[in-house]
C-alpha cells in the first residue's frame, strides 16, 4: 500500500510571514466616553479592569501570496502547519529597556485562520512559551488547512490576554511553516 503523503524532504515547507501590532491599550475608557458620553466613573463601575489586559490583531490576506504558490501545484491533497511563532520587531527610537514593549507582555494566546466563514483554531500559546523577542505555539492538532489557504482572501488572527497593560503598540511579526501533503501519484511523478 502506498503511503498518502511525499516524504518529508521531498518539498520544502510553505513559510507566511505577517507583520502584525498590537495597538495600546490605555484609550478603553476614553474611547468609550467619546462615544457613549458616560462619566469616568461610571465606565470604571461597568468595565471589567481585565478587559485592558486582553488583545486581539488580525489581517486579512490574498490566497494569491507568492509565498503560498506551492499550494497550486498539481496533486497537494493536504497542508498541515509544521510550526508557528511569532517574532519581536523592535521599535528603533525604544530598544530593550528603554520603555519598549516586547512579546515579554504577554501571557497567553491563540492563532485562528478564517476562511470562507468558517474558523478554525491551529495553534496556541502560555507564559511559558513567552520570550522577550520570541513566542514558540504549540500546534492543535494537525488539520488539512489547504481550502483555507487556498481560498481567494483568509484572515490569520492572534488573539489572547497579556500580562499588563501596553502602554506602546507591540509589532511583532507571525511565522507560520506548512507541510504540503502530496497524491501518492504526484508524488512519483
Amino acid at each position: 500500500m502506498k503511503p498518502l503523503s511525499a516524504p518529508a524532504a521531498a518539498l520544502p515547507p510553505v513559510v507566511l510571514g505577517v507583520a502584525l501590532t498590537i495597538g495600546q491599550n490605555e484609550s478603553l475608557r476614553r474611547s468609550l466616553h467619546s462615544a457613549f458620553g458616560l462619566k469616568t466613573r461610571a465606565i470604571n463601575l461597568r468595565i471589567d479592569p481585565s478587559m485592558e489586559l486582553v488583545f486581539l490583531c488580525e489581517t486579512t490576506l490574498p490566497g494569491t501570496l507568492p509565498c503560498l504558490a506551492a499550494l497550486t501545484r498539481p496533486g497537494v491533497v493536504a497542508v498541515t502547519l509544521r510550526e508557528a511563532y511569532l517574532a519581536w520587531q523592535p521599535d528603533p527610537e525604544h530598544p530593550i529597556g528603554r520603555g519598549s514593549s516586547t512579546l515579554a507582555v504577554l501571557a497567553s494566546g491563540n492563532c485562528f485562520l478564517t476562511a470562507n466563514s468558517r474558523k478554525i483554531h491551529i495553534a496556541a500559546f502560555s507564559e511559558r512559551n513567552v520570550h522577550s523577542t520570541h513566542v514558540i505555539m504549540e500546534m492543535q492538532g494537525r488539520p488539512n488547512l489547504l481550502e483555507y489557504l487556498r481560498s481567494d482572501w483568509f484572515t490569520l488572527e492572534i488573539s489572547g490576554t497579556n500580562r499588563r497593560r501596553l502602554t506602546k503598540p507591540l509589532a511583532f511579526s507571525a511565522v507560520l511553516e506548512f507541510d504540503l501533503q502530496l497524491h501518492p501519484d504526484a508524488a512519483e511523478a
